[in-house]
């Protein structure tokens, strides 16, 4: 295993998460106190302009973190993830923490495929104001399931077939994620807690990563094509593919958006290139870092910009101390 076991090891992977990540008040102690942050977050609400008569800002910060669990319309989620995972790049930036890689999950691809400079601020929230529009005008609502418990476990339970689950994401061999018709989700949630598993909602709307999201795969393709990709100024790994993204296309976002994230893979992939590793999640929970120790051994170093519990200064203080 070569994942970096210290200070200053290695090359720099940078995190994005995907949906699910959110909260109302992510970053609020860094918008408040740190300029760098607050200056990237004013500039991404000039670039993605009003979003049904609000902006970013205002969506994130315009109610308590305890409403959280109605955080969950890709109107507002999605454009907000990018906001927040864009402007905490540029903070890790001005502290002289640089990437070597960027390595996206689901949502967080186009996240970072923004800060690899592939899109434009502009274009970036233009294609996610668009691709929300798009699902919630094509699609039924759905579930997602998070389950504590490898997918080759849950798969092969009979309740998990019943309920024509498919898994959307594996994250480690402790930890995967489970898409579902909305209807099926009281009877399956009901059965994998009787297995003793512990279960969470995703905070989403729709049937991402699995065959509910095909009714908009035409329309999804569209829109990404009316965009500009330029080559990424750095390295790209995927999470869809578990390999280097040389492009990013049309069918490339349809992939990430439709098929699996293969996230441990990933991983495994990077590791096995031989050369020292060390992971900051630039985005606004430590569930990304969790999962890369998970996957990886405790030992890994792997830390994220900011998290859910609040003292960003004192975790931005604590990663540039371990990656200095």
């Amino acid at each position: 295993m070569t994942a970096g076991m210290g200070a200053g090891n290695g090359r720099t992977v940078m995190m994005f998460a995907g949906q699910g990540a959110q909260y109302y008040q992510m970053g609020r102690e860094l918008f408040g106190a740190d300029p760098v942050f607050r200056a990237a977050m004013l500039r991404c609400d000039q670039a993605a302009g009003p979003i049904e008569g609000r902006s970013i800002t205002e969506i994130i910060y315009g109610r308590p973190m305890a409403e959280s669990e109605t955080f969950d319309r890709q109107m507002e989620s999605a454009p907000a993830l990018l906001a927040v995972g864009w402007s905490l790049a540029q903070v890790l930036f001005a502290r002289g923490i640089q990437p070597d890689l960027l390595l996206g999950y689901s949502l967080g691809e186009t996240i970072a495929a923004t800060v690899a400079g592939v899109l434009s601020l502009e274009d970036a929230f233009a294609l996610l104001l668009e691709n929300a529009r798009i699902i919630e005008a094509l699609l039924p609502p759905a579930a997602m399931l998070a389950v504590l418990e490898g997918a080759a476990r849950v798969v092969n339970l009979p309740a998990v077939r019943e309920a024509g689950a498919e898994v959307a994401a594996e994250n480690s061999d402790r930890h995967c994620v489970l898409t579902l018709p909305h209807a099926a989700l009281p009877a399956l949630r009901m059965a994998l807690e009787a297995e003793g598993l512990i279960v969470a909602l995703v905070p989403v709307r729709h049937g991402f990563h699995s065959s509910l999201l095909a009714p908009a795969e035409s329309a999804l393709q569209a829109a990404a094509s009316r965009r500009a990709f330029a080559p990424p100024r750095t390295r790209l790994v995927s999470c869809a593919t578990t390999e280097t993204l040389p492009a990013l296309t049309p069918a490339h976002l349809w992939q990430v958006a439709r098929g699996p994230i293969l996230f441990a893979e990933t991983l495994r992939k990077l590791v096995a290139e031989g050369t020292p590793l060390r992971f900051v999640e630039a985005g606004p929970t430590g569930t990304l870092a969790t999962f890369t120790r998970q996957v990886l051994g405790p030992k890994a170093l792997a830390l994220p910009a900011i998290n859910q519990f609040g003292q960003d200064l004192r975790s931005l203080e604590i990663l540039e101390e371990r990656f200095g």
